[in-house]
């Protein structure tokens, strides 16, 4: 079985609004129905699970027709949270991790990252960094030694759950694995925005209509 697991926990401080950017309208839709539609419509994911703040998540189970669990106080947390859910009620072979502030994501790229797991432990997505670095106490930092991690990311279960530690410091999933694990990198995705702040929306409106 593969899942699609989907964090919306956050409460959205930095975006300056009372209702959380997940559940904000994006193109006459919350930006959460995004990930949730992907999942579903993907030719890969037996299973859609949400993990959100425990207010939220008799509401999304409605709404979505998905299975929606309470989320902690920290990503990582909220993760440990899905994957315990899923470990004790599901015979799970695959995952794949969304967050719901990106709605940008499709479900071929669903479909991708779950066929790549039959040769790789995890797949993650990469952005090349194309401004330039700095690092304090150093002079000259070279770019190109370095990468941004974002979701979506995928795993195969097995693996993900035996190493993963909500109390890590550790924000890349991926980087809990034992470091010989074999990890594919997706530079690919370049328009994989992110609703931070509250002028995201316009971008990301803009970059879904001209998907049209």
């Amino acid at each position: 079985m593969n899942i699609g697991l989907v964090l919306a926990g956050g409460i959205g401080s930095r975006f300056g609004s009372k209702t959380p950017k997940q559940y904000m309208s994006l193109c006459g839709k919350e930006v959460i129905s995004y990930s949730i539609s992907a999942l579903l419509a993907s030719k890969t994911i037996n299973k859609v699970i949400i993990v959100a703040q425990e207010e939220q998540t008799g509401p999304l189970s409605e709404k979505y027709n998905v299975i929606a669990v309470k989320g902690g106080s920290s990503r990582n947390e909220s993760l440990k949270n899905g994957l315990d859910y899923i470990y004790k009620n599901f015979d799970c072979k695959n995952i794949i991790i969304l967050e719901a502030a990106r709605p940008m994501v499709t479900p071929k790229i669903i479909d991708e990252y779950i066929s790549r797991l039959s040769e790789y432990d995890a797949v993650i997505t990469g952005q090349r960094i194309v401004d330039s670095l700095g690092k304090f106490g150093v002079h000259t930092v070279d770019r190109s030694e370095y990468y941004l991690i974002q979701a979506p990311e995928a795993f195969r279960f097995d693996l993900l759950y035996e190493n993963f530690k909500a109390a890590s410091p550790i924000t890349a999933t991926n980087q809990q694995l034992p470091e010989n694990s074999k990890v594919y990198i997706n530079f690919d995705f370049i328009n994989n925005h992110k609703i931070t702040y509250f002028a995201d929306l316009a971008y990301c409106e803009a970059m879904l209509k001209g998907n049209e």
